[in-house]
């Protein structure tokens, strides 16, 4: 448990930092440290993404890091993707879960390596047409392998709804709460939830978001974001080996 609330610690941390790739280490978290089997540690780490992300919200629009209308978009189209997802979870196996959730962590890895670490204009923005597809698209994911898709998201609301960098990150977390109190509604309907495990975890989360947003708004997040990427490689081979 002592290991698992560390490792939660470095989620909140990321997860406030950078918007996006702290998520991705909390079910490798769930499952190889905490024990949970693949099914269960999707659930808990939807809650825990969840819980931190809405936190993460909280103290972005104490700051006006917050865009409502662009989450008034994304929000209910991710949350009706995200209830779809969670159903779709559970026709895949824990091992075939595992597989696609270290494809995904590679992918994420390589996304920010190549993002660097730069701030970003706003980009052009599209109808909202693009947008309610966008975010249903990111809601699936959420729902199925229990990741916040903030590595979407933020890109997303970047070069979609014309966000400069810091907004897109306060947004994304807003986006990521909504979408992950959907899918976890559904999961929670499929299983029991180790709850008073989960509310521990989700503490130490907490505390590293707490640390994680005000670090976002005074540094520049290009050295750790790739430092962050080398380490989510090495993750996301290791889980790819151990599971294939």
């Amino acid at each position: 448990m002592l290991a698992g609330g560390l490792g939660l610690f470095v989620v909140g941390v990321a997860l406030g930092f950078l918007g996006a790739g702290g998520t991705t280490i909390a079910l490798p978290v769930l499952v190889y440290l905490v024990g949970l089997d693949a099914h269960a540690a999707v659930a808990v780490s939807i809650l825990l993404v969840g819980g931190a992300s809405a936190y993460g919200a909280v103290l972005n629009a104490r700051e006006g890091f917050v865009d409502w209308r662009a989450a008034a978009v994304f929000g209910p189209a991710g949350a009706v993707g995200a209830v779809l997802g969670s159903a779709w979870s559970y026709r895949l196996s824990g091992r075939m879960l595992l597989i696609f959730f270290s494809g995904l962590v590679l992918v994420v890895a390589v996304r920010m390596m190549l993002e660097g670490g730069a701030e970003g204009g706003g980009g052009v923005r599209r109808t909202w047409v693009w947008l309610v597809l966008a975010g249903f698209g990111i809601g699936v994911l959420t729902g199925v392998l229990g990741n916040g898709g903030g590595f979407l998201l933020v890109p997303g609301l970047i070069y979609l709804a014309g966000l400069p960098m810091r907004r897109a990150v306060g947004t994304s977390l807003l986006i990521s709460a909504i979408n992950s109190a959907a899918a976890f509604a559904g999961h929670a309907a499929q299983q029991t939830v180790p709850w008073r495990m989960a509310l521990v975890l989700l503490g130490c989360a907490m505390v590293g978001m707490t640390l994680g947003v005000p670090l976002s708004h005074r540094t520049e997040p290009a050295r750790l974001k790739r430092a962050f990427a080398c380490l989510l490689l090495v993750m996301g081979g290791w889980m790819l080996w151990r599971n294939l």
